[in-house]
Parts: C-alpha cells; sequence; structure tokens
C-alpha cells in the first residue's frame, strides 16, 4: 500500500545559548590556556606585539585586557567570522603574509573570554580603514534557562578611527576568579615566558604582560642560560628512521653523526634539543675547566626550578602540559632509576619542534590540553627517547667514563641470590589503577601515575589518600558537567567550597534517574562499592592512629573498579 506523503515546515537544530558556556568555560578548564588562547588569535592576525594586562587587579573591579596591533577586523569580518561558531575561516595552513602558519584551532579562541569573564567589550580596529567597531557581550544572557544561541542581542557600535590606528583589544570584565594572587600570577607569567621556545622566537611578534603585582620573583628566561650548559644534544628525526645528531660538551663540538633507527616512525620530521645543567659547581670546573662564581650557579638553578623539563613545541607555540612538573612525558624519571647517566628531569631543558605542515597526525585535544594519543604521537616520544637514551647517555659516559652507569648492588663475600627478570606481566599486576577511558582532566593521568608509585613502593596511605582525591574529584566532575545550574549540588556557595566526598556521593546517586539508563546502572552500582571506601577515608583521614601497614590493605576497597565505573559514568553525559 503506498503511503501519501504531504510534506511540512522543514526542521532545523536549535543550539541552546548554554552551548556558549560548554565551549567556553567548560572546554577550558585552565584559565593561563584561555589567555595564552587569545594570544595566539594575536598572532593569527599578523600582529607584532600583544599587551597582557590585568587593571585595579586588588579590587572587585579588576579587569583583564588584551590588546594587539594585528590586521584588526571589519564588520563583515566580525559578523560572519568572528560571530560564527565553528567557521572553517582558519582551515587554511598559511596565514594573509604568507610566513605565518595559524596557531589557533576550533574557535575557542573567541569564546576564551567567556570562560574568564561574564562580560567581555571586543573593540576592533580594521587596518587601513577609517571605521572601527565595538561588540559588548554579557554571557550570563547566555546561560538563561530556554535561550537559544540566535536569541541573544550583543550590543555592536562603529565609531571614527584614525586610519594608522589597528588591532583588537579585548576588555574582560566581572572576572570568574580574583587574580591578586602572587602564585597565580607567577604561573601565568611563568606560561607567557614559556609559551615559545628559548632558543627559537618568532620573527617580529612579541609578548608583553604588564601585570604589577608585588612579590613576584620570576626572571624570564634567555638564551645565554641554554648556552651555558655542560652538555648540548641536537637532534633531528628525518625520512621517518634517520636521526642526525650533534653532542657538545661546553661550547665545543663533541661528535656528530647518523644513526638509522630499527623501525618507521610515523610522526614526520622533527627535532629535538636537550641542555643538561649539574646543579653543583664543581663538574663544570672538572669537564669545562671553569669556575662559576655563585652568583652563576645560582641562575642556573634557579632556572631550572621555574623552567626545567621537556616542552612540546608546534610552530613555536608550547603545547601544554608536557614539561609541567610531574608530567614526565618522556620516562626520565623511570629511566634514570636504572641508569645514572640518563638525565632527571629538574637537570635539563629540553625543546621539542614539531609543525602542522611536519606533523599533520598530532592534533591537539578539544580542550587544548595536550594532544590526542595517536600513533603518530607515540612514535614522536619515541624518537625523544632514543635520543636520550641511546645518543645522550652513550656520549656522556665517554666524557665521564669513571662514573657508574648503573647502580649495582654492592659486592659481598658470602654468596649472593641470583637476581630474577621480572616478567612483564609481574610488573603490570602491581598497578593499583588500570582503567580504560579518559578522565575529565590531564592532572588525573597524573594522580593516577604518582599512586601507582607509592603503590609500587608500599606506601599504602599516601596511595589511599591520593585515591580519595581522584574519586572525590570525579564525582565533582560529574555533577559540574551534569547539573552546570544546580551548584549545590557540588558546591558550598555559602563556605565557599566543593562539598565532601560524601555529600558529592550521596548527592550523584539520589540524582542518578536524571542520567541515561545504563548510567544508572553504573551508578547502582558505584553507591554499594564506594560505601566502605567513604567510611574508612574519612576515618584514616581524619585520625592520626588509624592507619594502612600494607599496600595488599587497599585491594579491598576495590578502587580500580570505583574509578572504572566513574568513567563509565562520566562518558554517558
Amino acid at each position: 500500500m503506498e503511503i501519501r506523503k504531504e510534506k511540512i515546515s522543514p526542521f532545523r537544530f536549535k543550539v541552546s545559548g548554554n552551548l556558549i558556556k560548554e565551549l567556553g568555560e567548560e572546554s577550558i578548564s585552565n584559565p593561563n590556556i584561555a589567555i595564552l588562547e587569545l594570544v595566539k588569535n594575536a598572532y593569527d592576525a599578523n600582529a607584532t606585539k600583544v599587551e597582557v594586562e590585568f587593571l585595579d587587579i586588588n579590587t572587585s573591579e579588576a579587569k583583564l585586557e588584551i590588546a594587539d596591533n594585528g590586521d584588526g577586523m571589519g564588520y563583515s569580518e566580525l559578523n560572519d567570522k568572528w560571530m560564527f561558531i565553528a567557521s572553517p575561516h582558519k582551515g587554511d595552513i598559511k596565514s594573509v603574509n604568507g610566513e605565518r602558519i595559524p596557531v589557533g584551532a576550533k574557535g575557542i579562541g573567541r569564546l576564551a573570554s567567556e570562560s574568564l569573564g561574564n562580560k567581555t567589550i571586543l573593540i576592533s580596529m580594521p587596518k587601513g580603514e577609517a571605521t572601527g567597531y565595538e561588540i559588548d557581550f554579557d554571557w550570563r544572557e547566555y546561560r538563561k534557562e530556554n535561550v537559544l544561541c540566535n536569541d541573544v542581542n550583543n550590543d555592536g557600535y562603529r565609531f571614527k578611527k584614525a586610519k594608522k590606528d589597528q588591532g583588537v583589544k579585548l576588555i574582560i570584565n566581572d572576572l570568574k576568579e580574583s587574580w591578586n594572587d602572587s602564585r597565580k600570577i607567577k604561573g601565568l607569567l611563568r606560561d607567557i615566558y614559556m609559551l615559545h621556545p628559548i632558543n627559537n622566537l618568532p620573527k617580529n611578534f612579541k609578548i608583553i604582560p604588564k601585570i604589577r603585582l608585588p612579590h613576584i620573583a620570576l626572571k624570564k628566561p634567555t638564551r645565554r642560560l641554554l648556552d651555558s650548559a655542560i652538555y648540548k644534544l641536537k637532534a633531528k628525526l628525518m625520512s621517518k628512521n634517520m636521526i642526525e645528531y650533534c653532542f657538545y660538551v661546553g661550547d665545543k663540538q663533541h661528535s656528530a653523526a647518523t644513526v638509522r633507527l630499527d623501525r618507521d616512525l610515523e610522526c614526520g620530521d622533527a627535532s629535538f634539543e636537550l641542555y643538561f645543567f649539574y646543579r653543583i659547581a664543581k663538574p663544570y670546573e672538572d669537564i669545562l675547566d671553569k669556575k662559576l662564581t655563585r652568583k652563576e650557579l645560582k641562575e642556573i638553578t634557579d632556572f631550572l626550578d621555574e623552567y626545567c623539563g621537556i616542552k612540546l613545541y608546534r610552530d613555536y607555540f608550547r603545547v601544554k602540559p608536557y614539561g609541567e612538573e610531574g608530567w614526565d612525558w618522556v620516562g626520565l624519571e623511570t629511566a634514570a632509576e636504572n641508569n645514572t647517566m640518563c638525565p632527571r628531569n629538574i637537570q635539563i631543558a629540553g625543546i621539542v619542534n614539531i609543525g602542522k605542515l611536519k606533523n599533520p597526525g598530532i592534533i591537539d585535544t578539544t580542550t587544548r590540553e595536550g594532544v590526542v594519543g595517536s600513533k603518530e604521537f607515540l612514535d614522536l616520544v619515541d624518537f625523544v627517547k632514543t635520543a636520550v637514551i641511546k645518543i645522550f647517555i652513550d656520549k656522556r659516559s665517554e666524557v665521564e667514563p669513571r662514573k657508574k652507569k648503573a647502580r649495582k648492588p654492592r659486592k659481598r663475600r658470602e654468596k649472593v641470590m641470583p637476581v630474577v627478570k621480572v616478567p612483564e606481566i609481574e610488573k603490570k599486576e602491581i598497578r593499583l589503577i588500570d582503567v580504560k577511558g579518559d578522565y575529565p582532566q590531564h592532572f588525573y593521568y597524573n594522580l593516577q601515575e604518582e599512586i601507582n608509585r607509592c603503590y609500587q613502593m608500599n606506601y599504602p596511605n599516601a596511595a589511599f589518600f591520593l585515591c580519595r582525591k581522584i574519586i572525590e574529584n570525579f564525582i565533582f566532575n560529574i555533577l559540574e558537567k551534569k547539573f552546570a545550574d544546580n551548584i549545590n549540588l557540588w558546591y558550598d556557595t555559602g563556605k565557599n567550597w566543593h562539598l565532601t566526598l560524601g555529600q558529592l556521593a550521596r548527592n550523584l546517586y539520589d540524582k542518578r534517574k536524571d542520567f541515561k539508563p545504563n548510567a544508572v546502572n553504573y551508578i547502582e552500582k558505584f553507591n554499594i562499592a564506594v560505601g566502605q571506601f567513604k567510611k574508612e577515608a574519612g576515618s584514616k583521614m581524619h585520625n592520626i592512629f588509624d592507619y594502612l601497614t600494607d599496600r595488599k590493605e587497599l585491594n579491598k576497597f576495590k578502587i580500580n573498579d570505583l574509578i572504572q565505573l566513574l568513567i563509565n559514568i562520566y562518558g554517558t553525559i
């Protein structure tokens, strides 16, 4: 039987105004990254300088201004591109002047201001034009119930300007957090100073942080400090399986050669530079015949304290969090335990350079925190590891032949038990947490590794307390994402602090019917399993006489299962 069809009005997607918050505040959890995304926008607009300034930082009227002297945007560009979420206008690899490769992507920079404050004023002065434009955004309008993106009007203005004036200024008001904090400002300055590789700054582009806050002792790193390294390694990956390197002792080239790898690496051509320092003066005298003054040694140690580790850069701009404290993405600390010639992160400054053109398979995550763990990225890690383990260690050993290459047990006259190699499968069994799926934020991966390290070394109480932190934060993230408009489910506004583990777990269980059916099943299982952990976590945290004596005691809490259930729940939202 033929069915008669009558054409009706077409169906169109509706976009909730809350999407602005999800793309802004919830996609960029770190305010420093949000600020740096706006700096990248200035670079893409061909600016030669961008100023980052906090005004009235110690008052409730504090605001953030980010101003550049780039090309600016005219009316059509503002209306058709800047106001067009997920527009493809940055898809071209080359920018207008043919020199800069755009570093911004996914349109996140446009909404980064929403993650920083509730109000934004955008002032644009297009290059060579006599008219400028202003758009005023009140992001709270987008968060109102049942409001669609297209329903919100953002007031716009035009004004006369001199043709020579150009660029964009963002004025972000009603900031979402206080910046009157020396630690927070110091962290932002550190990120700004490390946004470009120390040894390879982009041409005609300067970031000027105009931040006036006392008691911040942080020096900007310079190329001169890198030149003072006792060892330097410069390596290039070419043609998938060839590493060309030069090794230096001080300023003198010690050796140079090309190494062929036993397999092809699919990451694309890349370069890596490693600068190694001692934190004491004697090796400089023994190896370089150079006597360091106290001031010179302090400069080196201060530099390492703030900027050590191997950093990853793409087209002059840093990709966080690689090289952050505790983010040992190359595995140097483990290697150094077995070979004293292997450098530790606190002894080095490392720079890995990749690019969009040469390394298209290495892409950022949506949140701009890290890259997707693709095969290409893992191959890049293998390249850096090979440069350190196979090349740097060998060359350093040639310079310091008397230094032990590995820590060996002291020989005794009595019979020594033979050393038995632990099979790989047994090594995996001593991990407390080994889950499948993605965490909400990158710091969870650091916590997981720290917990497993404590578990392996038989520090059960440290592992247990960190497990409480990871579970408590995870429930918080689930409730925050699922019930963004119901802050009382995850935050105590009266005390200005997040709820306790018990309160968070109870709220998750009470609101289980608001989740998808498969998530309800996970929540109910979690509620049963978390009971004993929740009870003893509070007891052991606050009772100085209540503690764990062995890592085996952790197994009864089924911590791996708890975290796996939380990952499953989060994945359904």
